[in-house]
């Protein structure tokens, strides 16, 4: 009897201890999404900054040139626009689903919206209006970022329902994750071979992924075929008869993950993007599935009836008397009306088709869609975990009965724009905190993008030597330019918000034209936008991105400038290795870098690096190329 009591109390014991420290756990990331909403309505509701200074900033984009306008699926407004943007699109200002304002650089009126895509080029956005505001053909018409305040109010409702223990099996996950609670692995050290095409190590994650595990991970480098692995996985489970939804936090690794299984095959539904940039996997979005005749028909005839009412209502100008003002919004009430017959047609014609998918796939948010209200799921995947804040994973993660982690935790993590926020552990990704759980996981060992010179340094210093190349060697496929004693200083003009290094830019203009010969894809990239701005004005022909941007993506020749050249040996953001990491790894044939090895091997990591590029053979002095 006292023993049965003496475990009762030890049991209860850790109970509440496991309580207290997921309410502060929570607390703490709600704090600093506080912290990080505070800085976006700063940063993006700034109204002390001039239309040039904010254009400058990147906060906004002016002006634009309205090319089409039309009505989506559910009868909302949407407007295609062009523009020019000579330094560059600042894509962690402005990506597809972004929250944005359409405004009106003549006087103070802005309609909302959000970016249904967006290129160096153009945008397609969703008005969230009754129709188009009447100034929209304007000549001085702009694009406003917004804070995220969708996101956010998910988020924190979110990590309530784990506080309050709404939802026993994620709170019991959130613990896991946190080394509140004991995890057990339950794989078998034996591997089973699940795909012929797959390698050994892709297999074995397959296998471990068939396994009944409450939490597990894949870890996959770059290269390494994750993307195949998943692909392989979903299928392999819905052999088993079971469902699957998948997500990750952007939307182009939904739309590449929604190709790879759209080419095998499977039936998808795509949820939380409209946008038609992948005309293939925009067939599959609910707009897609419902332009197809047997489901538009009806809906096609109610748009046309919600547009009579709508042109009734032009007739109503603002300035109009009180009668006329009536009207219109009795029009407008019909409009209302129509919409949201097209919305109850909509979610019946999709619950039908939901029932012969094999997966539902979108962002976080994109998932928080009415059709999957209260659906669960056997299986979640969140794909590019380790570039996922962890409240967003949780919303992904309540859906389903057990969770699989796929991504890399030593690539870049979240973007964060509050320096305080970033000093917390929202910096710090689902798949980072999963990974230092000991949760277990998957490695995928095999790379097939990079030369063995160039996949070296990161398999050494960041993988533990376990990455192994399939290409084959190629003589001087990884090239050091050392712009030691040269004096190519560092500069910070008032004109840039951010440090160019000139000089670097000078040696690379002179001599990129004769690199480029032969390959068929090249990108410049650097990790600072002063740089990539000074780039856009003097070289041509090649794309040129922040390495920030860049991550998840390959090109044949990447050439790279590290811009830090000083006498104090300060590197500022260089110092997060990961940036390297995912700079290191972008290229297939050949990468070529340009730095100052006396600024950067004060730091150990650079001294490293530079002993392994003389190691290989690839070192050479900048001088080489100025002689």
């Amino acid at each position: 009897m006292w023993i049965f009591y003496s475990k009762s109390v030890f049991y209860s014991v850790i109970l509440i201890f496991a309580t207290m420290e997921t309410a502060k756990i929570i607390k703490e990331l709600k704090d600093a999404l506080r912290l990080e909403e505070t800085e976006q309505e700063k940063r993006f509701l700034s109204d002390n900054l001039s239309l040039k200074e904010l254009r400058k900033d990147g906060l906004v984009i002016h002006p634009v040139k309205i090319q089409n306008k039309s009505f989506g699926f559910t009868d909302q407004p949407i407007i295609t626009v062009s523009f020019h943007v000579p330094q560059g699109i600042n894509s962690s200002y402005y990506s597809s689903g972004t929250p944005i304002a359409i405004f009106n650089g003549n006087s103070q009126e802005v309609c909302n919206g959000h970016l249904l895509s967006i290129s160096e080029k153009g945008a397609e956005i969703l008005l969230f209006s009754d129709d188009f505001p009447d100034w929209i053909d304007e000549k001085s018409i702009g694009i406003k970022r917004l804070p995220d305040d969708k996101s956010f109010k998910l988020m924190h409702g979110i990590l309530k329902t784990i506080k309050q223990g709404d939802k026993k099996i994620l709170t019991k996950y959130f613990n896991i994750i946190h080394q509140l609670a004991p995890f057990k692995s339950i794989f078998s050290t034996e591997s089973v071979i699940i795909d012929e095409k797959l390698n050994p190590s892709q297999n074995k994650a397959v296998q471990n992924g068939l396994i009944n595990q409450e939490i597990q991970i894949i870890h996959g480098p770059p290269g390494t075929g994750k993307t195949t692995t998943l692909v392989a996985l979903i299928q392999a489970l819905r052999k088993q008869n079971q469902s699957i939804v998948a997500s990750a936090p952007s939307n182009a690794a939904i739309d590449h993950l929604a190709s790879q299984l759209l080419e095998k095959g499977m039936k998808v539904l795509r949820l939380g993007n409209t946008s038609k940039v992948n005309h293939n996997v925009w067939n599959h979005t609910p707009e897609g599935i419902l332009s197809q005749e047997k489901f538009s028909k009806k809906i096609r005839k109610l748009k046309i009836q919600a547009e009579e009412y709508r042109k009734m209502a032009r007739q109503y100008k603002r300035n109009f008397g009180k009668e006329e003002r009536e009207q219109r919004k009795l029009l407008f009430k019909e409009v209302y009306a129509i919409r949201d017959e097209i919305k109850e047609l909509t979610n019946y014609y999709l619950e039908n088709y939901l029932k012969d998918v094999d997966v539902i796939l979108g962002t976080p948010v994109g998932l928080m869609d009415k059709i999957l209200q209260n659906k669960q799921f056997d299986v979640a995947i969140l794909d590019e975990a380790g570039q996922c804040l962890e409240p967003l994973a949780w919303l992904v993660f309540e859906k389903a009965e057990r969770i699989i982690l796929a991504g890399d935790h030593l690539q870049l993590p979240p973007t964060i724009l509050s320096d305080e926020a970033a000093k917390t552990r929202l910096s710090k990704s689902i798949l980072e905190t999963a990974i230092d759980s000991e949760i277990t996981s998957a490695f995928l060992e095999h790379q097939y993008r990079m030369t063995p010179e160039i996949a070296g340094f990161s398999s050494i210093y960041f993988y533990k030597g376990k990455l192994q190349s399939v290409p084959e060697s190629i003589v001087d496929s990884f090239i050091f330019y050392d712009t030691a004693g040269a004096n190519f200083l560092e500069e910070r003009e008032e004109a840039r918000t951010s440090i160019s290094n000139p000089e670097e830019l000078k040696i690379i203009e002179e001599n990129y034209q004769e690199w480029i010969k032969g390959y068929a894809s090249v990108v410049f990239i650097s990790p600072y936008a002063g740089q990539v701005e000074l780039a856009k004005e003097r070289l041509k022909g090649i794309h040129i991105s922040t390495i920030d941007s860049f991550q998840g993506q390959e090109a044949d020749l990447v050439i790279i400038s590290l811009v830090r050249s000083n006498p104090n040996g300060a590197i500022g953001f260089l110092s997060d290795y990961r940036r390297m990491n995912v700079a290191l790894t972008r290229a297939k044939k050949k990468l070529i870098i340009i730095g100052d090895s006396t600024t950067l091997t004060s730091d150990a990591f650079y001294q490293k690096f530079v002993e392994y590029t003389e190691k290989i053979g690839g070192y050479r002095s900048v001088f080489e190329l100025i002689y």
